[in-house]
């Protein structure tokens, strides 16, 4: 087993994940008590975690985490490539790598906050932030709907549609086809689907439940799943690494 095989498989990439999760998640529960009222720590969370501000540290991190998901499912798709052919394997992590790469685009408002370049862009007077993001735009206003009506609250920031579904979406691809993935084996493009590991879809699905539960119970957390959300890209990827490891050592093993 060489030096990378064995540092991949030996990878704890998902406990790591768990950890910080849970710390951001007493950090802000112990925030809202007065008895702990730390002057740093109501700073740290609500200009650092709890914000869209661009420049804030989970605004940063996502960015970041998207990057190295494009790139592992990149290197991926390249080892898939090279191991069977352009199939339909390679067509996933093709797909994964792209939606990675999409989601940093949209991030980073494609390259806006790192350039401003988008004070005379025509689409910037259509998004709610007044970004150059496609999940921001305002189709209440593009529509002509009537201001604060029924459809307003939820069409004047795409957004507030584009996010959960993008979110359902990832449960049905990571947790949902993998779990019925047996019993519909005569699909030759589901057979092939690269799955994370049971650990991860266990770990997604009681998170999922955890963070509704804190956000519609006790207060606003929408930006720590939205962080989680690129953290748990990159522990998919790094789950198929560590699978595909796993099966090369044992194949050279039997060699």
């Amino acid at each position: 087993m060489t030096p990378t095989v064995r540092f991949i498989v030996n990878l704890y990439h998902i406990k790591i994940i768990i950890a910080f999760i849970v710390l951001i998640y007493v950090a802000c529960v112990l925030d809202q008590y007065e008895w702990v009222s730390n002057q740093y720590l109501n700073t740290f969370i609500h200009t650092e975690m709890l914000t869209n501000d661009e420049s804030s540290f989970f605004e940063i991190l996502s960015a970041v985490a998207w990057v190295i998901a494009t790139y592992l499912f990149f290197n991926l798709l390249r080892k898939q490539v090279k191991l069977e052919g352009l199939g339909k394997k390679a067509y996933w992590f093709a797909f994964y790598m792209l939606l990675s790469f999409f989601a940093f685009g949209e991030e980073i408002s494609w390259g806006d906050h790192l350039f401003d370049y988008s004070h005379d862009l025509e689409i910037i007077k259509i998004n709610a932030q007044k970004e150059t993001n496609l999940h921001n735009i305002n189709l209440s206003n593009l529509l002509s709907l009537e201001k604060d009506g029924v459809m307003d609250a939820y069409l004047k920031n795409l957004g507030n549609l584009l996010t959960p579904l993008f979110y359902l979406v990832l449960a049905f691809f990571w947790v949902f086809l993998p779990a019925i993935k047996r019993w519909i084996s005569g699909f030759s493009i589901i057979n092939a689907m690269p799955s994370p590991s049971t650990g991860f879809m266990l770990f997604f699905v009681v998170h999922a439940i955890m963070f509704i539960f804190i956000d519609y119970a006790l207060f606003n957390v929408g930006q720590v799943f939205e962080m989680f959300i690129s953290l748990a890209t990159i522990a998919v990827a790094l789950d198929i690494l560590k699978a595909n490891a796993q099966a090369q050592a044992i194949e050279r093993e039997n060699s």
